[in-house]
């Protein structure tokens, strides 16, 4: 993917395959696709998957107990590193990530566990784990959380931004539309950012627009701060059959369960996680129909 010269004392990479790491860089489960296949083939071609495959199959804390010693070993023998800290450091987040592909149980504080998507995530944003007051009003919560929940501000805004690319980048015409005269070059939060902040990272709560459609009809005489209740169903509708596409063929660009929780907290609703594509579509158009 890159190759390395030495200058000097400097260390010098260039990129040999600029189009994966475009791939890796374009959203968080594209870098968690690469690293599943990354780190199983790594560990194939080492010899040690069998230590992993054992753990996998008897999911105890002895099975877990007897892949670490051995990865340990494994490292002090044929790595530089000498004490056993470091490779359990190395282990626990590269057990994990292969665990939560094959559905199976990791570890958490040494202790075996239940792996979810979010425990991949370094440095995660804490933002989407704050429950909404219910004394408090939408706008005061939004307030609360920009100036209080969300410790790390400048990340908050970098996935944002990331959440926005994301969207332009799979969707190169418009949403509502899908036809080349209409080319995307709006990414449009259906649930605004400055009411819902917990939600503004998410891609399943951004939908590509043309300029017209975004300036015009999302938002009323241009004015940013203004929502179309109307075209927000459009959107919401548009948004679930880009899901409903992606989830059918497979591509793997959005999550539903995702999906759901803008539902739930834009619409203010409950719904569960089990709840089909044709229900929800029948919810949404309820909501703002009757």
């Amino acid at each position: 993917m890159s190759r390395e010269r030495k200058r000097g004392n400097t260390n010098h990479y260039t990129i040999q395959v600029k189009e994966l790491v475009e791939y890796i860089a374009l959203s968080d489960r594209n870098a968690y696709r690469f690293l599943t296949i990354y780190l199983e083939k790594v560990l194939r071609d080492s010899g040690i998957w069998k230590w992993f495959e054992e753990f996998f199959e008897l999911q105890t804390q002895e099975s877990l107990e007897r892949l670490r010693e051995n990865f340990i070993d494994f490292m002090i023998r044929y790595t530089p590193i000498n004490g056993r800290l470091e490779p359990i450091r190395i282990l626990n987040p590269l057990l994990n990530i292969v665990s939560f592909k094959y559905k199976k149980l990791g570890t958490k504080a040494g202790r075996v566990a239940p792996i979810h998507y979010s425990d991949l995530l370094y440095n995660r944003p804490n933002w989407r784990d704050i429950k909404k007051d219910k004394s408090l009003t939408r706008e005061e919560f939004a307030r609360y959380l920009l100036q209080e929940g969300v410790r790390n501000p400048r990340y908050y805004r970098y996935s944002v931004q990331k959440a926005k690319r994301y969207v332009k980048a799979i969707h190169p015409y418009s949403e509502i539309h899908r036809f080349g005269a209409y080319r995307a070059t709006q990414a449009h939060h259906i649930f605004p950012s400055s009411y819902y902040p917990e939600i503004a990272d998410l891609p399943e709560n951004i939908i590509a627009l043309t300029p017209n459609q975004h300036f015009a009809k999302a938002h009323p005489n241009n004015k940013t701060s203004l929502v179309d209740p109307a075209y927000q169903a459009i959107c919401l509708l548009a948004k679930l059959d880009s899901i409903e596409y992606d989830y059918r063929n497979n591509l793997g660009h959005y999550s539903w369960e995702n999906f759901i929780k803008v539902v739930n907290v834009g619409l203010d609703k409950k719904f569960s996680k089990d709840i089909d594509f044709e229900e929800m579509k029948y919810q949404i158009g309820r909501h703002y129909f009757g």
